[in-house]
């Protein structure tokens, strides 16, 4: 026989007029909140919340335990071991706050990939317009079949070994933000990988019988004293480190800041209009404007967000300068090896002279002074790195 059922068990506060009156009792004269901000647990880096903000800010699970994040609890998952699915010891660096970074470009998917639907349309219309005119003819054909096919193929695989230290990164990081801007720099970096090929083949079609295949260019790569020291460094950034951090500060603020600017900008870019190579210009225009897009959001990062940490900054800092010690070094030798592709080049007066090489390691070490260095309390003596680079030149 099925037990009766007390009243007094199925009354509820908002129908039953004493306990409603208690709740009501209960509740303050003034309002509970005073926050009328949309969304007020984002803080706007800019005036108002960006539609960029919104879209990236805490997607990913954030625990509070990892300074910035509102969640709370443990992991429902981890790897063998228990080391957590996201976690403080994956990195060196501290903060107060991992959400706060903010990549100056706004970038996320959608204009990330309009973006690049728009360099693909009109890359099609240059090339298009080279071909027809004929363009391909002003070229030095020792600088296109020996410089361009062999040497600047040959940059694609230090691109694409920087693009793939991103892999790491992209799981490890603490943040979506800085997921978005890790990822976004990864991915410019085999676009620089892809152009380089493009390119070559691109000649082939124009020119018969250039070989548009990798094989040498991984040759040159893999067993050339001109790559040897760009070869380790790349290969240490990819494969040697643990800490997320300091693979995008090794890559991006010291190694490709320094090596990656001057083989880009200050070879293969200066020299080919000298060559009468107008297409070369054409690409490398291209990894200048990501390179400078990426520069923007390490600056964010590193600069802004953890050297300036109002909490951890002196700690960072001491991290930051240790880094900076080992991979400049790294790159100074990685350097020292490139000048020796001088010697097989035409000799061009400001140009590839001992003064022209000199001028343009000043303007990469001086850039990088400006842009990391200084921002960081790095000294760093750039002639005494010119002077050390320029011990491998040969002409």
């Amino acid at each position: 026989m099925a037990q009766q059922q007390s009243s007094t068990v199925t009354k509820r506060g908002l129908t039953d007029p004493e306990r409603a009156a208690i709740i009501a009792k209960a509740i303050p004269d003034h309002a509970l909140d005073t926050q009328r901000k949309y969304t007020y647990f984002i803080q706007p880096r800019w005036k108002r919340l960006s539609e960029y903000e919104q879209l990236s800010i805490y997607a990913q699970p954030n625990p509070d335990w990892i300074a910035g994040g509102l969640d709370w609890g443990d992991w429902t998952q981890k790897f063998h071991g228990g080391r957590p699915s996201w976690g403080n010891e994956s990195t060196e660096l501290r903060t107060g706050d991992w959400f706060r970074h903010r990549d100056p470009a706004r970038r996320w998917f959608t204009p990330y990939a309009k973006d690049k639907s728009e360099e693909a349309r009109y890359t099609q219309r240059f090339l298009e317009a080279y071909a027809a005119d004929g363009a391909i003819r002003t070229i030095n054909p020792y600088w296109r079949d020996e410089i361009l096919n062999k040497y600047f193929g040959a940059l694609l695989y230090n691109e694409y070994g920087l693009f793939n230290s991103h892999s790491s990164v992209a799981r490890d990081c603490l943040s979506d933000v800085i997921r978005q801007s890790a990822t976004f720099a990864g991915l410019d970096k085999v676009d620089n990988a892809q152009m380089i090929q493009m390119e070559r083949l691109f000649i082939a079609k124009l020119v018969p019988g250039f070989d548009a295949s990798t094989d040498v260019p991984k040759k040159i790569w893999t067993t050339d004293p001109v790559y040897a020291g760009a070869r380790g460094a790349v290969e240490e950034i990819w494969q040697g480190i643990q800490d997320w951090n300091e693979i995008l500060w090794a890559g991006h603020a010291v190694y490709d800041a320094t090596f990656g600017q001057f083989a880009r900008r200050e070879f293969f870019q200066r020299l080919a209009t000298v060559n009468g190579d107008t297409l070369t210009p054409f690409f490398t225009a291209q990894s200048q404007t990501y390179f400078q897009i990426t520069r923007g959001a390490i600056d964010d990062l590193f600069v802004y967000c953890l050297a300036d940490d109002p909490e951890f900054g002196g700690h960072n800092r001491v991290f930051l300068h240790a880094w900076t010690d080992h991979y400049l070094a790294k790159s100074v030798a990685a350097l020292k090896d490139f000048v020796g592709i001088y010697a097989k080049v035409e000799s061009v007066a400001g140009a590839t002279d001992r003064a022209g090489v000199s001028e343009a390691l000043h303007r990469v070490f001086g850039d990088w002074k400006t842009d990391y260095a200084d921002k960081i309390g790095y000294k760093v003596d750039v002639g005494q790195k010119v002077d050390a680079v320029l011990a491998g030149l040969r002409k």
